[in-house]
């Protein structure tokens, strides 16, 4: 597994010490994910719960505007203490696999967008290459695929995403004329493609990934699927329909995408007992299981611990119960009663090797070797 601590991964993709320039042009598909199953799909019964007021907040013309600054940057320092700069984005970047990455629950984009950048900005350690049949060097295609119930939130990603290839072709193309250089692997740059693909579905519609749902065409695949921020926008159901478990569907749906060596990287912001003890540590142990577990998703740093002054957290604390009590009243948030034994649970049960760790009120999960069922 990968943690921003460093690199502890057996799934990582092998890369040349000398890949190639990256200079993508970009296509785009469009995928339509219903929820209703297949005519020959036989599904178990399972409660149905309403995900679709977390979804719509993003539909507001200013809250996609407003998200960058205010939910990754002030929420995330000042009410979950775990501050985007410093923790997720480096969770996010060295999750990443550009080979073929799905992420859930995409927001505007911005995660994936800053670890695309990156990406595409370095020629020497980043950039996957495989061998051609004449046994030349040849860099992989990068495939993102984005699954979201909203379809603003999508296309404001994938126009995020596009942003990002656009600029970096410019720049590449700066140097040489745009005339698509050849590498001295013999590779022409400039042909190499970034494919951008939506999926429009709810991601607790357990139709979506039995052998003949709508999204078996891509069950297996995946290197990488990262869900940031997402599970704590999913509404819990009541305690006899399952109440917290219900959310684990999401990571039935990320273990039948994920290719055998895939990773499944994320982060969620725990319930209101996570709020009350100013003492929790910055930097617990991990709840890995499996070979290869016991890599903490994040070690050292000070970030997130108890302030000096007892009365700046007091005021903090009543902020963040205030604002998590008002989300989930409105329905934004559906993570009030949210904890980490509950998404461990649900992780083990899909992965062979789980990762997690408590960092203010954020949960951030690494897991790998899906479990593969018959359906």
């Amino acid at each position: 597994m990968v943690s921003p601590a460093g690199n502890t991964s057996g799934t990582e993709a092998t890369n040349s010490s000398k890949p190639l320039p990256p200079h993508p042009t970009a296509t785009t598909t469009t995928i339509a994910a219903t929820t209703i199953p297949d005519d020959n799909t036989t599904l178990t019964s399972a409660p149905q719960i309403n995900t679709k007021s977390g979804a719509s907040i993003y539909s507001k013309p200013l809250m996609l505007t407003a998200y960058d600054k205010y939910v990754l940057g002030f929420s995330m320092t000042h009410l979950w203490r775990c501050p985007s700069k410093t923790i997720l984005i480096p969770l996010f970047r060295q999750n990443f696999r550009a080979e073929k990455h799905l992420d859930i629950g995409v927001g505007t984009g911005f995660f994936i967008g800053d670890a695309l950048a990156e990406r595409l900005a370095k020629d020497e350690h980043l950039m996957p290459l495989e061998r051609d049949q004449d046994s030349k060097l040849v860099q992989l295609k990068i495939e993102i695929t984005l699954m979201d119930l909203n379809a603003v939130a999508l296309e404001k990603a994938k126009g995020r995403i596009m942003g990002v290839v656009n600029k970096a072709r410019a720049a590449g193309g700066h140097g040489n004329g745009g005339s698509g250089k050849q590498s001295e692997h013999g590779t022409n740059v400039a042909s190499q493609t970034v494919n951008v693909t939506t999926i429009q579905a709810d991601v607790l519609d357990e139709s979506l990934v039995f052998p003949h749902g709508k999204l078996s065409e891509i069950s297996k695949q995946f290197k990488s699927v990262s869900m940031f921020n997402l599970l704590h926008c999913l509404p819990a159901a009541p305690e006899a329909q399952g109440g917290q478990e219900i959310k684990n569907r999401a990571f039935k749906l990320a273990a039948a995408c994920l290719a055998d060596d895939g990773v499944l990287v994320g982060c969620t912001i725990l319930g209101r007992k996570y709020i009350a003890n100013p003492s929790r540590p910055s930097h617990g142990s991990s709840g890995g299981t499996g070979s290869g577990s016991g890599v903490p998703v994040r070690k050292g740093g000070s970030v997130g611990r108890t302030t000096s002054s007892k009365k700046p957290f007091i005021l903090k604390r009543s902020m963040t119960w205030t604002v998590m009590k008002w989300y989930n009243a409105t329905g934004v948030f559906g993570n009030w009663a949210d904890e980490r034994e509950g998404f461990e649970k649900g992780l083990r049960e899909n992965f062979e090797v789980v990762e997690t760790h408590v960092e203010g009120c954020m949960l951030l999960f690494n897991a790998a070797r899906p479990k593969r069922s018959e359906l």
